[in-house]
């Protein structure tokens, strides 16, 4: 279980990186198998560990240590990031390639940050990036038409 104290404090600094309001509501998260979030995620077998839906529910690989491991926190930080980027909007319309393609992009670059400004020193910063491993590893829409999606993104 991830507890509240965390997500308020990983929330915190994402905004404090963004400029986006903390909602008085804290998202639901839920911890699952591997193979329950690659099925609920992706329909198959992915490389997934965690993924929020449009709904601001955020699902979580169980093998992960939140909170005591800094690469698998900030998986949960990349999550917490479309929380606070899906909440800032008050009529969310159709999300474009672009739009998925820009939030991507931020809850990487906040993830990179926030392991940075927490880590001891920039070997430990170099090591931890090495093992989160983001190269290729950006999922990203093809569909440059700007026409509104009609599924649930994955990342896999």
């Amino acid at each position: 279980m991830i507890s509240s104290k965390l997500v308020v404090t990983l929330m915190t600094a994402i905004s404090g990186y963004t400029g986006y309001a903390i909602p008085g509501d804290l998202p639901n998260i839920e911890t699952l198998p591997h193979t329950v979030l690659e099925q609920l995620v992706c329909g198959r077998p992915c490389q997934v560990y965690g993924f929020t839906f449009p709904d601001g529910q955020i699902v979580i690989d169980e093998a992960l240590a939140v909170g005591a491991d800094p690469v698998a926190t900030s998986i949960l930080v990349h999550e917490l990031t479309h929380f606070l980027q899906m909440k800032s909007i008050a009529h969310p319309g159709p999300i474009t390639c672009r739009i998925w393609n820009d939030r991507e992009r931020e809850a990487f670059d906040v993830q990179t940050r926030w392991l940075r400004d927490t880590s001891v020193n920039v070997h430990v910063f170099s090591v931890e990036m090495a093992r989160l491993n983001l190269a290729g590893k950006h999922p990203m829409c093809t569909d440059h038409s700007g026409v509104a999606l009609q599924q649930s993104w994955t990342k896999g």
